[in-house]
């Protein structure tokens, strides 16, 4: 039989051998146990609104030399009427509209379509000046028309400066009831379109050319005009159903000296 001394050291020798063989094993996670979720790499954050290139700085807008004067001759005024009661203007009231004085202001008044009315300033001009005068078209749309009259004899006779409620101008020759357009619609900056709108309108006449400016912002030129002279009007057409109302103040003639204003005009 084994002593009691064999023993004991045959059981120190198994604790030993087992101790050793837990050391070395690998635990395995018991149903409790949770396993960390793999970490996602980072994206790139999407940008709705992309910034765009700075374009480069452009070089400065060259300096615009002034235009030569397209008012040459400008002499002193000649004339300046107020249009108070005493203007030597034809004034009616018909049942088509009036022509009537107002608080220094003659009104053109249309309130039958497709109607044209005029009035006439009953004074001798002369042959050149630079005439300015007022107008504010107070009620007025679309085709609706005004304007002033040039060098006429008589209704049907005579050149037209025409604005429209489009905001546009025209210019031609009424030659006995033949309209003969010497610069065809345009539009003007100078003239917005619809009412109230009201400006200045310019005409530099000299020999056979007029210029024409409003709010002294030249507009365009007609030259080789053929009628010498005549009177001086204003009218208004309307053009629908609507009524026209057309006010004109401020009238001025300046003289053109012609010495000055020679080899400016064809």
């Amino acid at each position: 039989m084994m002593s009691k001394l064999a023993r004991l050291l045959v059981l120190q020798l198994c604790l030993l051998i087992f101790t050793s063989a837990c050391a070395s094993g690998t635990a395995t996670p018991g149903p409790g146990t949770l396993t960390p979720e793999p970490t996602l790499a980072a994206t790139s954050t999407e940008i709705w609104f992309p910034p765009t290139a700075t374009p480069s700085p452009k070089p400065p807008t060259p300096v615009v030399l002034p235009t030569p004067d397209m008012r040459p001759g400008l002499g002193d005024v000649t004339l300046e009427d107020d249009f108070n009661p005493d203007s030597p203007w034809t004034l009616f009231r018909v049942e088509s509209g009036s022509a009537a004085i107002g608080i220094n202001e003659l009104t053109i008044a249309v309130v039958k379509p497709r109607v044209v009315l005029s009035s006439y300033y009953q004074r001798a001009l002369p042959q050149d000046f630079y005439l300015e005068i007022t107008i504010n078209a107070s009620l007025c749309r679309g085709e609706d028309m005004y304007g002033l009259l040039l060098r006429a004899s008589e209704i049907q006779k005579g050149y037209r400066f025409i604005a429209n409620c489009n905001g546009q101008v025209r210019f031609d020759w009424n030659r006995s009831g033949t309209i003969i357009p010497l610069r065809d619609w345009a539009a003007s900056g100078q003239v917005p379109p619809g009412s109230p709108v009201e400006y200045r309108l310019g005409i530099w006449n000299h020999g056979n050319e007029m210029r024409f400016f409003i709010n002294d912002f030249y507009q365009f030129s007609v030259e080789k005009l053929t009628v010498p002279d005549g009177m001086l009007g204003i009218f208004a057409r309307s053009a629908a159903d609507t009524p026209l109302t057309v006010n004109f103040s401020q009238l001025r003639l300046r003289q053109v000296i012609t010495e000055a204003a020679s080899g400016t005009s064809q």
